[in-house]
């Protein structure tokens, strides 16, 4: 798994490159080709395929835990509380969302938009789990284990934790596939219904930051995921203070300086150079 995950993260710093220079030249294309051009529309489809290329592949980085994580100090209860809205819509009206917020909850630290990403693949798993209605069931608590506790094939040590259950009244998991739910490319769903790479992202992302993944699941009556998140210290509270971010008014992008652009990708290189001289500077 070790090997695939630095195969699949090799591959996907290699694509990222062809997809930066793929979007950038559509970029350049679209400042010469305006809406109502007979070439507008297809330049579009070409940026949009690029750009769902560009989320698989960030998929594949957190499969292989080699994205770029931008953790900082988050009550849960408030990530969960925005999300709410819009996994309700996720999941459709025949399932009611429950969430059930622990009191008391450590801090945890994480990359917001990161553990967003876990929640949503959850609920969508959950949702195709229960076609004909049900209820999805978010609960939030502090965890604290004493003695080391076995989770999958890792070891989760002693520690305090913030622990996360998505439960769904959905078909369950067989234990044949229970087995293998974590990995990439495996999906029970018809072809062209699922990647493979809902659940190993979820795993990536998590275990990136520090916590681990748990599956609990019966056939018939449903599945719970238990997300354990270590909890954070009250000295990395004081260090970790949110600074004020004040609203960038637009910059004008344009100037006549020299630039030095270093870059081993050709067409990556190619293409900046051409955005760059487009504003005036020699490169």
């Amino acid at each position: 798994m070790q090997a695939i995950g630095q195969l699949a993260g090799g591959v996907a710093h290699d694509f990222n490159n062809m997809l930066t220079a793929i979007i950038g030249f559509c970029d350049l294309l679209l400042l010469r080709h305006k809406p109502g051009d007979p070439s507008f529309g297809d330049i579009m489809q070409i940026k949009q395929n690029s750009n769902r290329a560009a989320n698989l592949v960030r998929q594949l980085l957190a499969f292989s835990r080699q994205q770029t994580l931008r953790p900082r100090l988050h009550d849960l209860t408030d990530i969960l509380t925005e999300l709410s809205h819009l996994l309700r819509r996720l999941i459709g009206a025949n399932i009611e969302l429950d969430i059930v917020h622990g009191d008391d909850l450590g801090l945890v630290k994480i990359d917001e938009g990161q553990m967003e990403q876990v929640f949503i693949n959850l609920a969508v798993n959950a949702r195709d789990a229960m076609e004909g209605g049900g209820t999805l069931t978010v609960t939030t608590e502090n965890y604290t284990n004493r003695k080391p506790r076995e989770i999958k094939t890792e070891d989760m040590p002693p520690g305090d934790w913030v622990l996360v259950k998505v439960t769904d009244t959905g078909t369950g998991i067989t234990k044949e596939n229970l087995a293998r739910i974590f990995e990439p490319f495996f999906t029970t769903k018809e072809v062209g219904q699922g990647t493979g790479l809902g659940l190993s992202t979820v795993f990536g992302i998590i275990r990136q930051s520090g916590g681990f993944v748990d599956v609990e699941s019966e056939v018939g009556k449903g599945t719970t995921f238990l997300i354990y998140l270590p909890r954070a210290a009250e000295s990395e509270e004081e260090e970790d203070e949110p600074q004020e971010l004040t609203e960038e008014k637009p910059k004008d992008l344009t100037g006549t300086e020299t630039i030095l652009l270093v870059e081993d990708e050709d067409a990556v290189r190619t293409f900046s150079q051409r955005a760059l001289t487009n504003k005036g500077y020699k490169v």
